[in-house]
């Protein structure tokens, strides 16, 4: 049995390569990660610690993504949106990620006036995310942003948004964004939903316009790097020393300007080909 792609390229005894997965095989993929991840993640954490928490992040979650693209037999570049965005999609997804923080804080904290986070569930996050020395402060920001800003992206700018892209674009943002702020509910408390699917949200759309998983990497960098810096460094820290403030009204026009910048440079780069549209042609053989 010969196979042929719909370019003609053949490909001998096995099966062609599609070009992504479906919807359907990429939701329940992540949805087998997220289960492995919860269960694995607290165990890896409880024995390790923070060295768990790495561990779950690389093999959890980087490398069944990479796995499920070759056993998939899927394009990586398409699947994983592995192309490199223009200089335009770096400073829109640097402007959209600086007017997204500020809203996601405030929802956050909106939150907490219906549902209050227990004392303890607080401390153990500031715990977490505050360095002491300059040596773990490097160390915060390769554990908790730069490890998830590349794990976590190519679960969900990757296979996730690959596999749905062929939806109407809101469904896209949408299912990507509800996921995702999923995904971070912890037992404690269910508050860091909304800001973080919102985030999900912008993060899936500035990746869909630039067609570029790295510009989600950069955005997830920058706003998990800002919370440690914000925890860690005593002159940032003041602008948050009140976890139960809301956030700076200076902040609020400062986001809402810099996501409207972000939004209009990102909206005039070229949109997807019509080829990424479709959902691809399954290949054609011949015995």
């Amino acid at each position: 049995m010969i196979h042929f792609s719909p370019s003609g390229q053949e490909y001998g005894d096995f099966a062609a390569p599609r070009d992504v997965p479906g919807p359907r095989a990429a939701v329940f993929f992540v949805a087998g990660v997220a289960v492995v991840f919860f269960v694995g993640g607290i165990t890896l954490e409880m024995y390790l610690r923070q060295l768990g928490l790495l561990a779950a992040e690389w093999l959890l979650l980087l490398v069944p993504a990479l796995l499920f693209v070759r056993l998939g037999r899927f394009d990586a570049r398409e699947t994983l949106s592995l192309r490199m965005p223009p200089p335009e999609g770096w400073m829109g997804a640097v402007l959209m990620v600086a007017g997204a923080l500020p809203v996601a804080w405030g929802m956050g904290w909106l939150e907490t006036r219906v549902l209050p986070v227990p004392p303890q569930a607080i401390q153990s996050l500031e715990k977490l995310v505050t360095a002491s020395t300059p040596a773990s402060l490097a160390w915060l920001l390769f554990l908790l942003a730069i490890t998830p800003a590349i794990c976590e992206e190519a679960v969900f700018r990757g296979v996730l948004l690959g596999g749905t892209r062929t939806l109407p674009t809101w469904r896209v943002v949408v299912l990507n964004g509800v996921v995702f702020g999923a995904f971070h509910i912890s037992f404690e408390t269910p508050v860091r939903f909304l800001p973080t699917a919102w985030l999900g949200i912008v993060l899936a759309w500035t990746v869909l316009r630039t067609r570029s998983v790295w510009t989600g990497v950069l955005m997830h960098f920058l706003n998990n790097g800002a919370i440690v810096l914000m925890a860690s460094v005593p002159v940032l820290g003041q602008v948050m020393a009140d976890p139960d403030a809301a956030p700076p009204l200076w902040l609020i026009p400062l986001a809402l300007l810099c996501l409207a910048a972000g939004f209009r440079l990102l909206a005039r780069l070229p949109g997807p080909p019509e080829a990424d549209a479709r959902s691809p042609s399954p290949p054609s053989e011949v015995r």
